[in-house]
């Protein structure tokens, strides 16, 4: 096995995940001065264990398709986000290994396919208007998170699940506690132990009373012994539900500053709204805003990026890291840098959502709502600005999710 001179370095020194990004704009400078080092690099996290870090695009996709390497958070040995990872992740379908995770993956994927995404349109674009006609009855200044980024994809997958929207205060507020790094462990638990009482309820309504939406779907053809168990049904809804408005909420919030302090890029996309895919692939590519996790623990002895990786080692991946890699992107003649946002780039190949079997579920329905939400805000109200200045903009410091806590735009 080699040992890099970084890997000397930092291993045994304090835990730095999730790394801070210094720049909000970049990746954390450490992830990246590994990248440029090359290969894997030993790293510390927060319980004390160390592990490997995977920075190139190219070693991040090796490790996430390949079967030598187990998402299943049970293992002993897996490099954990958080203490009560196990007992809250452990058995669902998403930290299983092939072939059990796709047998009952694909029990879900018809839900979110490129085709019934693609249908949500219209409502997307409904809800998208509906919003904008309130902030502008209201008048700026306001909070773009609060008014627009977050209840768009909260109403979106509440409309194919069947979760009533009214509840949305509980479910958003059970969801942040899951991904807030500085919520204790007490805390974490209490939000758990609360959701899953509330999916719980709601799981046992759709059972008898139920309707056409997503959750009676899978109760009446996908649980059972074949299926997924009943008593995890809760749990699966809750994360569906925190999955399909949390990250997207902050990619919606985050594109919108990108698009504002780039002012070449929004005009841009003004006058060519037929660039709403790419700017969408290019904004996922740009931010990573999942930026440590998926992670991964070696099943066999593997090689990744010309470092043996032993069997009960685990693996995190710098998604950001992997998305800015000059040998991926901006090397072709004429692109633009990987540091540089480019709406017309062609980023598709961006590892935002993972890559493999696991990659997230929910990726086209996530790619739908920025399509429609962005070429559509900035026709509406062509003159949308910071209410603040750009240095006090409040990004999240200690989350699994990066973004910010709120957005404060006029016009």
């Amino acid at each position: 096995m080699t040992t890099t001179a970084s890997e000397a370095a930092f291993t045994g020194e304090a835990p730095f995940f999730p790394a801070p990004r210094t720049c909000p704009f970049s990746a954390p400078p450490q992830h990246t001065a590994f990248r440029e080092a090359g290969g894997l690099h030993k790293v510390t996290i927060w319980d004390g264990s160390t592990h490997w870090l995977a920075t190139r695009h190219a070693d991040i996709r090796a490790v996430l398709s390949s079967p030598s390497f187990s998402a299943d958070v049970r293992n002993p040995d897996f490099p954990l986000v958080h203490s009560n990872q196990p007992e809250h992740e452990g058995g669902l379908f998403l930290r299983l290994d092939d072939p059990e995770h796709a047998r009952l993956r694909q029990m879900l994927t018809k839900e979110f396919s490129v085709r019934r995404t693609q249908a949500m349109r219209e409502n997307l674009l409904r809800i998208t208007d509906e919003l904008i006609d309130a902030m502008l009855a209201k008048g700026g200044p306001a909070d773009f998170i609060r008014d627009f980024a977050l209840p768009l994809p909260s109403r979106a997958i509440c409309l194919i699940l069947g979760v009533p929207y009214e509840d949305h205060d509980l479910f958003e507020w059970h969801a942040n506690a899951g991904t807030d790094l500085d919520v204790s462990h007490e805390e974490r638990a209490r939000a758990q132990r609360e959701a899953f009482a509330y999916y719980e309820a709601l799981v046992e309504r759709k059972r008898r009373e139920p309707s056409d939406d997503m959750i009676s779907r899978l109760l009446a053809h996908h649980t059972g012994p074949d299926g997924f168990a009943p008593e995890m049904m809760p749990v699966l809804v809750g994360i569906l539900v925190g999955a399909g408005h949390e990250t997207t909420a902050n990619m919606l919030s985050l594109g919108t500053v990108a698009l504002l302090v780039n002012p070449d890029q929004r005009d841009r996309l003004r006058a060519h709204p037929e660039l709403a895919p790419s700017a969408a692939e290019e904004m996922l590519r740009y931010w990573s805003i999942v930026s440590t996790d998926p992670r991964r623990v070696a099943l066999e002895d593997v090689e990744v990026g010309g470092q043996l990786v032993r069997r009960g080692e685990g693996v995190i991946v710098s998604l950001i890291a992997g998305n800015r890699d000059p040998r991926a992107f901006g090397a072709d003649e004429g692109e633009c840098p990987a540091d540089t946002l480019d709406i017309a780039r062609n980023a598709r190949r961006h590892v935002a959502f993972g890559f493999g079997s696991h990659q997230c579920l929910g990726q086209n329905l996530a790619r739908v709502e920025m399509q429609v939400a962005w070429p559509r805000l900035f026709e509406r109200i062509p003159g949308l600005r910071l209410a603040i200045a750009q240095d006090e903009l409040p990004f999240k410091k200690n989350s699994i999710v990066y973004g910010l806590n709120s957005l404060p735009v006029t016009w």
